[in-house]
């Protein structure tokens, strides 16, 4: 357990290198994607906004490329930005396509079960515990979100790429 601890310590630090970040930002139940929704276009980490605050009516939760007005006037990254709700549906349809294909992973996390990579071998152990008794999901599920997903990369053109933990990707379209 020592081991994997370390070798998620390294991980967390190579994914703020890779992102030109401080720290991983901890992601809660209200805001489970903070640090995890990446620009497709620059590489730069999403930052989630509310539009039209003062009008409950109004208000949305969108997520911007911080790296849209890195310098303020200045019009930097042309990405798009994405509603919160898009992420939710995002997630639930990568998780579902992973059930579509359950044999398939557990095989392969089997596989990883005999593996050198410590944590690797913890990773594959709960998701084979997870996927075993796991359903098709309806409605997000926040804890599966956090034991699932490393990140998701948001591109222009209405593709959305979900990571698991593990290295597979889900394409999404929005």
């Amino acid at each position: 357990m020592w081991a994997a601890v370390q070798l998620e310590m390294e991980r967390r630090r190579a994914y703020c290198l890779e992102h030109g970040i401080q720290k991983i930002e901890c992601g809660s139940k209200d805001n489970p994607f903070a640090g995890r929704v990446i620009c497709g276009t620059c590489g730069h980490m999403f930052g989630r906004k509310v539009w039209n605050s003062t009008d409950e009516k109004l208000r949305r939760l969108i997520w911007r490329c911080n790296g849209k007005y890195a310098v303020k006037g200045e019009k930097g990254c042309a990405s798009k930005h994405i509603d919160d709700g898009v992420l939710y549906q995002a997630f639930v349809g990568a998780f579902n396509a992973l059930m579509e294909n359950k044999a398939y992973f557990l095989e392969k996390w089997q596989e990883c079960l005999v593996g050198d990579d410590l944590l690797k071998r913890y990773k594959a152990k709960q998701f084979s515990g997870v996927m075993e008794e796991a359903e098709v999901m309806v409605e997000f599920d926040v804890e599966l979100y956090f034991m699932f997903v490393q990140k998701m990369v948001v591109y222009d053109g209405g593709r959305l790429v979900v990571e698991f933990f593990d290295g597979t990707d889900v394409e999404c379209v929005i």
